[in-house]
């Protein structure tokens, strides 16, 4: 029986995906001036800093992750918000007795402030960022960590993303992944990676998982 739901944070209940983008072209505007728009990076959306930067120019890797991390910071209270319904179909979730957790592969500190300053902090058990773990999703460990302090096993856990890693990281755990149609990524970008569910709205997501659990 479900009772356990895994949101990643960044594009799945966070709009930060202008925030993202931005950040992304401060950084990349320095060390390869006019080759990158809003376009060019949205598939930078999701893998680690490290790992994006470090495929782009690997001898300055670390500065160009601490450059973004900085403009990151500096705008991230002004540019973040959340999609449509997303508290009040948390605060459903919760009432409904389901376990809610966040695996980000955002630092805690940021993460923390993104949820606080969202209001979305009273709704979850588990907080799991980049702090808590050593590999990062498609891998299964973040959601493994998720589990472990939930006390809860695979089978009862969905995971909730709007990226192929969020969807490959729940089915390498053992469980059910569902894609966020409003994601950057389009449907036909996840197709290869066989989400479970796919759902439109934060309100068609809150009465498919209802209807598993046969709350209301």
């Amino acid at each position: 029986m479900l009772t356990t739901v895994l949101f990643d944070f960044d594009g799945t209940l966070a709009d930060t995906n202008h925030l993202i983008s931005e950040s992304y072209l401060h950084v990349l505007n320095k060390y390869f001036p006019g080759e990158y728009d809003t376009e060019g990076v949205r598939h930078f959306n999701g893998p680690p800093l490290e790992e994006v930067f470090g495929n782009l120019l690997p001898e300055k890797a670390d500065q160009m992750v601490r450059e973004y991390r900085e403009y990151n910071h500096a705008q991230h209270d002004a540019l973040i918000q959340t999609f449509p319904d997303v508290n009040q179909s948390l605060r459903r979730l919760k009432a409904a007795g389901l376990n809610l957790a966040v695996v980000s592969t955002k630092y805690n500190a940021v993460l923390l402030k993104g949820l606080d300053l969202l209001e979305m902090t009273p709704y979850f058990h588990e907080v799991i960022g980049g702090n808590d773990y050593q590999k990062v999703k498609p891998d299964p460990e973040p959601l493994q960590v998720a589990m472990s302090r939930l006390g809860v096993k695979p089978e009862e856990c969905l995971m909730v993303g709007d990226n192929w890693h969020d969807i490959q990281a729940g089915h390498n755990a053992g469980m059910e992944s569902v894609f966020v149609s409003w994601s950057q990524k389009t449907t036909a970008e996840m197709a290869p990676y066989q989400p479970d569910k796919i759902v439109d709205s934060m309100v068609d997501l809150t009465e498919w998982i209802l209807s598993k659990t046969g709350g209301n």
